[in-house]
């Protein structure tokens, strides 16, 4: 399993550079099931946040790659099953992604809640409100 790092995904999904876009899709498609890439939770983090902040992208569209990523056969994507969650979360409107993200993987690490000053934070994704 090799790494992948925020730039290597944004280079290929952007197609914003005419060096290293290239070169990061070629990678990409070199990767097999028998050699994934492996993306981890601060990963997509990082990529969402850029792609909202930088590149001005739709919570739709951030969800749509968010699941590009979780259907490719050639990546492991870190906490899987809490990504997925998610991103179904934060399609229904009740959360952005990051904050599903936090919540989810928190709970499936064993916490019992997430403490919060956000009270647009998803209970569903197991926060709590500190009052």
């Amino acid at each position: 399993m090799i790494g992948i790092d925020t730039n290597i995904l944004l280079r290929a999904l952007m197609d914003d550079d005419p060096v290293q876009s290239p070169a990061a899709r070629a990678y990409l498609s070199q990767l097999a099931p028998a050699r994934p890439g492996f993306v981890n939770v601060v990963v997509l983090a990082e990529l969402t946040w850029i792609l909202k902040s930088r590149f001005k992208a739709k919570p739709a569209d951030l969800l749509l790659a968010v699941e590009a990523l979780l259907d490719n056969a050639v990546l492991v994507i870190e906490a899987h099953e809490s990504v997925a969650e998610a991103v179904e979360i934060a399609r229904s409107g009740r959360s952005g992604f990051s904050d599903a993200m936090i919540g989810l993987i928190n709970r499936h690490a064993g916490c019992m809640e997430t403490m919060t000053f956000d009270r647009g934070a998803p209970s569903e994704a197991g926060f709590t409100t500190l009052t």
